[in-house]
């Protein structure tokens, strides 16, 4: 994809962090509780270890409502089977929620997979979700932020006010097939 087309396929968002911490098991000792780093203990059925979440709400430049979305963080500190075996209890916690699974990051770029999108846009809000995670969580001041989405690959540039992120999200191209 040309320069020229990609930006053409640009969209404008905003992405509204609402709680990160970490996903733990209804009875864990601190379940449903704010911890005094401000992370939330979120209960979820299912859930046997504690992979960390962000939570956000985004909408569409224009759009008349917003959509939930969680990130997963994926990582080689402590199990790193944890977020994948997390993924189906989440989404049936927060069957309207799409969730990405973050699997890789580094300054800059970030890979991660998304669980079924139901509505148009969603792809490009949950690369943005993804980006806000490093931007936000990371101090990642990268422009752009390179996200690789399964096979979509997008450029996010991002700008933070005071409670949330304005972003142009540019589908760059697809991965190789």
């Amino acid at each position: 994809m040309t320069a020229r087309a990609a930006r053409q396929h640009a969209v404008s968002a905003q992405v509204k962090p609402v709680e990160d911490g970490f996903l733990v098991p209804p009875g864990h000792p601190g379940a449903g509780e704010v911890t005094a780093g401000r992370f939330v203990m979120l209960p979820v059925p299912g859930v046997e270890h504690s992979p960390q979440f962000f939570r956000y709400s985004a909408a569409l430049e224009g759009a008349p409502r917003t959509s939930e979305f969680f990130v997963l963080i994926a990582t080689p500190f402590g199990d790193p089977s944890a977020a994948p075996r997390a993924l189906p209890h989440l989404e049936r916690a927060f069957p309207s929620a799409t969730v990405a699974l973050l699997l890789d990051a580094r300054t800059g770029w970030a890979r991660a997979s998304v669980s079924a999108l139901k509505d148009a846009g969603r792809k490009e809000l949950a690369a943005g979700c993804v980006a806000a995670v490093l931007a936000g969580a990371s101090w990642d001041e990268s422009d752009p932020i390179l996200v690789e989405l399964d096979e979509e690959h997008f450029a996010v540039s991002l700008v933070h006010h005071v409670d949330l992120w304005d972003e142009v999200i540019a589908v760059t191209g697809a991965g190789p097939a």
